[in-house]
């Protein structure tokens, strides 16, 4: 791959990037909502798994328009594609968690913590344990984190999850037709 090559991956990783980042918000938002609707939270888990698809056909489509890739080249673009897609999420996140939530995230999990189904759960991972101050002090830690470090922890996740995402990323990429060309054998 030469540096002109290399360019267009990294400007097609960082468009395709954007695309993937924006079904990652719309997931988001769909979570957000299915905290108090379930049925719409699978909706959100639905468009994030897509996204991992849509990432893999459009290094398909780069792949057989622009550029043959190999695995690693593949791999590459993928891993750009979530690191863009991750950056992208974590905007999102900070606007939501510092003017929007108001504390829904915080009170929701405060309140399933506290349904006879999850003591119970917690019960029986943490025998012997005050269950009750136990989730106090999670509550505690929660109000703690500031808007910035909790996104920041989900660019992490998002990162190392992007980082992992692009094997099977890649791997969809590459099945189909690819374009040849006499570059391809370099």
């Amino acid at each position: 791959m030469n540096a002109i090559s290399y360019k267009q991956l990294r400007a097609f990783a960082a468009q395709y990037g954007a695309v993937v980042g924006l079904m990652w918000i719309v997931s988001f938002a769909f979570y957000i909502i299915g905290l108090t609707r379930p049925l719409v939270g699978n909706v959100g888990l639905i468009i994030g798994l897509l996204s991992v698809v849509t990432a893999g056909f459009l290094i398909r489509k780069f792949r057989g328009e622009v550029f043959p890739l190999r695995f690693g080249q593949s791999w590459w673009m993928a891993t750009l594609i979530f690191m863009y897609a991750s950056l992208l999420m974590a905007v999102a996140q900070f606007v939501y968690f510092r003017y929007i939530d108001n504390g829904l995230l915080l009170q929701t999990y405060s309140t399933i913590m506290q349904q006879p189904e999850a003591v119970a759960m917690m019960q029986s991972m943490m025998p012997g344990e005050d269950v009750a101050e136990v989730s106090r002090q999670v509550i505690d830690l929660l109000k703690s984190i500031s808007p910035i470090q909790l996104t920041f922890e989900f660019l992490v996740y998002n990162l190392m999850f992007g980082f992992l995402l692009a094997i099977p990323t890649a791997w969809i990429g590459l099945s189909g037709k690819s374009r040849t060309t006499h570059s391809q054998n370099r």
